[in-house]
């Protein structure tokens, strides 16, 4: 039981810090721990009314002037952290500690408690000392059998018991939306997986799953790359830190590596890590075949997503992988046809219709692109992506005016929307207007959202310019 009323001074809050700063859950990261001890600071200067969302980006974490809370969750990322690893934490090693901090949902005000003592009673000082010692065999040999038991139980099995078995539930749930690839499906299963990191703080498929979105995430130009495979990293490493046989996170490093940091050497690493951990892991194929293609490695990357369709031919991102092999080595009608069947099993399915927009655009049917990227648009609320589309198509068709109005429209985005810089440099390029393309492309490969300018048609226009193979130089795509 805790205390509410009595309230440690100063000096006991301080101490009750660095404990916690001193712990495993926090020593590890920087960021948590500078994020804590600036909001505990703040709560004995009598400061925390004032500390905002915005406040803690600006002055714990040194966001610019311009930070923007509803775009960069950083800030509510780090704080459902520290609440996970608070409870794990007084779970365990500070248990016993003459003290508590903790942060109520919803704030960013720590409240500090004092736990009573637990209380003891004569009938505890009765039983007789011979049933005392018998009491104590028995327990010792149910310990004993107990862990001889532990050591037969397969992983998964002891990963799905007592507590976890309910964050079990949410991973799996959370995988379900993680499948569909939409933005809004990314952040439900985001926000699922957390929800097991919070009923299970030492489960590492949560956290697994959790880098995996974070990863998909910061590759999908859904919001800034280099913050999002932040999270995804130390998402990924928490896992590992419970858990080095999780193959899923070692994935999500390897698709990090490649798609954020061009380290091709460090995500070959950890994609066959992950293999050799999981040869089933159809989804490591899959970023392993993607990682081959977007560096021109073609007559690689198809047998390596034959690998993952052979594991898992019904997984609608494996058969959209196979269709960007065919799209991004020119041949488009073999996308056509793989994007046809997409959508045939899933009309719904996003990724199916921007891939048969771009390829029906390569091949000039205007109006059947079109369609499709209008479907793209209007699968998702605040995604650039299908605006984006259309307007090169508008651009490429001589409809300039639209073009350019899709164009202003995304150079001055809503508060809550992310907008790639890369589609910026391919609209620019549709419009012929050199200049623009290269400094946006210039951008997008500083953000790290370049990934594929070294296979995509959309950029054909800019390939004999002096500057575009510096580029693709400084994203380590030559």
């Amino acid at each position: 039981m805790i205390q509410t009323s009595a309230i440690p001074d100063a000096d006991k809050i301080r101490a009750e810090l660095a404990r916690i700063l001193a712990s495993d859950e926090f020593r590890t990261s920087e960021r948590r721990s500078r994020l804590l001890r600036f909001l505990v600071e703040r709560a004995l200067k009598g400061e925390s009314s004032h500390v905002k969302e915005y406040v803690v980006g600006i002055e714990a974490f040194e966001k610019p002037a311009d930070y923007d809370p509803r775009i960069d969750p950083a800030v509510r990322v780090e704080m459902s952290r520290i609440r996970t690893k608070l409870a794990e934490y007084y779970d365990g090693g500070g248990g016993r500690n003459p003290m508590r901090i903790e942060f109520p949902k919803g704030t960013y005000a720590p409240a500090f408690r004092i736990p009573e003592p637990l209380p003891t009673t004569s009938s505890t000082l009765r039983i007789p000392i011979r049933r005392w010692w018998r009491m104590t065999f028995i327990v010792v040999a149910m310990c004993a059998v107990g862990v001889g038991t532990w050591r037969l139980v397969p992983r998964q099995a002891k990963a799905n018991s007592g507590e976890n078995a309910h964050s079990a539930q949410l991973c799996a749930k959370a995988r379900l939306f993680w499948n569909k690839r939409t933005p809004e499906s990314l952040r439900t299963s985001l926000e699922l997986y957390q929800e097991a990191i919070r009923s299970a703080p030492r489960y590492a498929p949560a956290y697994a799953g959790e880098a995996m979105c974070y990863a998909v995430m910061a590759t999908n130009s859904d919001l800034p790359a280099a913050e999002m495979s932040r999270y995804a990293v130390e998402a990924a490493n928490e896992a590992i830190a419970l858990d080095p046989n999780v193959a899923e996170a070692h994935a999500a490093l390897g698709l990090v590596a490649y798609g954020v940091d061009s380290d091709w050497k460090k995500a070959d690493s950890e994609l066959a890590g992950a293999l050799r951990l999981d040869p089933n892991f159809a989804t490591a194929h899959q970023w392993r075949a993607l990682s081959l293609l977007y560096v021109g490695r073609f007559d690689e990357a198809g047998p390596e997503i034959e690998k993952a369709l052979a594991l898992d031919p019904a997984s609608m991102p494996l058969c959209a992988a196979d269709g960007m092999v065919s799209y991004y080595s020119r041949h488009y009608d073999e996308a056509i046809v793989k994007a046809r069947m997409m959508i045939e099993k899933d009309p719904s399915f996003r990724e199916a219709h921007l891939m048969l927009g771009q390829a029906l655009e390569a091949k000039r049917d205007w109006a059947g692109a079109e369609h499709e990227f209008l479907a793209v648009a209007l699968a998702s609320t605040g995604d650039s992506e299908g605006p984006a589309r259309l307007a090169h198509l508008y651009a490429l068709t001589d409809r300039k005016g639209k073009a350019q109005e899709i164009l202003g429209k995304l150079l001055m985005p809503a508060p809550d929307q992310y907008v790639d810089p890369y589609q910026l440099a391919f609209i620019y390029t549709a419009l012929k207007r050199k200049t623009e393309a290269l400094e946006w492309l210039a951008k997008a490969v500083r953000q790290r959202t370049a990934i594929i300018m070294k296979v995509d048609p959309y950029l054909d226009p800019l390939r004999g310019d002096p500057e575009f193979p510096l580029l693709l130089a400084e994203a380590r795509l030559n």
